[in-house]
């Protein structure tokens, strides 16, 4: 009898997937879950057990397979493959019986679920994912590890980087090059190539992360104290410090999203989303704003100009 392992509990559609894939081709005559967070074990997801950690693939038979599921960050699907693979099971792929792969290339072990759409002449390299009503466009090229998350939409001849993320109806314009292990944020959209390593957040995306930019300027108390109440607020707790970081207390992109919209349309604060990623404190945010040139977000007349410079011609 053959086993399917599907390691990683965590994702139920996941699971759906394999299930359906089972059914329409009759692969395995068994499929087990397995995931090393014990509050996991036992568990029954789909009718589908969690029979114990990734180390009982130790007594997998010949003929077993194994599938990756960890998609939550590439870095960590990495280290996943990596653990599977020192057992010595066979990684194999999950492609829905519906997705169309005409005249696309296909690595191994790649994970493709329903309603994805590979275009023409695409490419999809070893333990690539990509998840429901995401889009390949057609000539362009994923790299090995790499996913694309539910809805994401990568336009003709782009090349995605080995381990790069896509987030969730994110956008990249056609012809660019995303950099290896580069994240481009949910709801993003990409008019530029981005080196290797870089986070994109924003429309237009803008790279996040790195050393804070410094100010001389000096913050206005006031809106320092503005600040403090909108971070508060943002996160649901009664106070927050002048020099508190929003994101190692507790913020999320989520929650940033939320703040960035109450600092904007309450506050009527002229700033970008990618502004709170860059100076996480209300006193640094109010440096950047109390400078004589604060940073600004782009006009509707900037954003269709870079749009337009950043569309090929056909």
């Amino acid at each position: 009898m053959s086993a399917l392992y599907l390691c990683a509990a965590g994702n139920p559609e996941g699971v759906r997937l394999a299930l359906e894939v089972n059914a329409a081709q009759g692969r395995w005559d068994r499929i087990l879950l397995l995931d090393d967070d014990p509050g996991k074990q036992g568990q029954n997801i789909l009718g589908v057990p969690v029979i114990g950690p990734f180390s009982a693939l130790a007594d997998h038979q010949p003929g077993d397979q194994a599938v990756n599921l960890v998609a939550r960050t590439t870095r960590g699907r990495d280290a996943a493959r990596a653990a599977i693979e020192a057992y010595g099971i066979t990684l194999t792929s999950l492609i829905h019986p519906g997705v169309n792969l005409h005249t696309a290339q296909i690595g191994h072990a790649v994970t493709l679920y329903e309603g994805c759409m590979i275009a023409a002449l695409s490419q999809i390299g070893d333990h690539a994912v990509i998840f429901t009503r995401a889009v390949l466009g057609h000539g362009a090229c994923l790299a090995a590890g790499a996913v694309m998350a539910p809805g994401a939409v990568v336009n003709a001849r782009v090349r995605v980087g080995a381990r790069a993320y896509i987030g969730t109806n994110a956008a990249v314009m056609p012809d660019l090059r995303i950099g290896a292990d580069a994240t481009v944020s949910a709801c993003s959209a990409v008019l530029g190539d981005v080196p290797d390593g870089v986070t994109m957040l924003g429309v237009p995306a803008e790279a996040i992360g790195g050393a804070t930019p410094s100010s001389t300027a000096a913050p206005d108390p006031e809106l320092v104290t503005r600040l403090q109440s909108a971070f508060a607020r943002a996160l649901g707790v009664a106070a927050f410090a002048a020099d508190g970081n929003f994101f190692d207390s507790g913020g999320s992109s989520k929650a940033a999203v939320g703040l960035h919209l109450a600092l904007t349309r309450d506050h009527g604060l002229p700033l970008s989303i990618v502004e709170i990623f860059r100076a996480p404190t209300p006193r640094g945010l109010a440096a950047r704003l109390s400078s004589p040139t604060p940073p600004q977000r782009p006009s509707r007349a900037e954003m269709r100009a870079r749009l337009r410079h950043a569309t090929p011609r056909w």
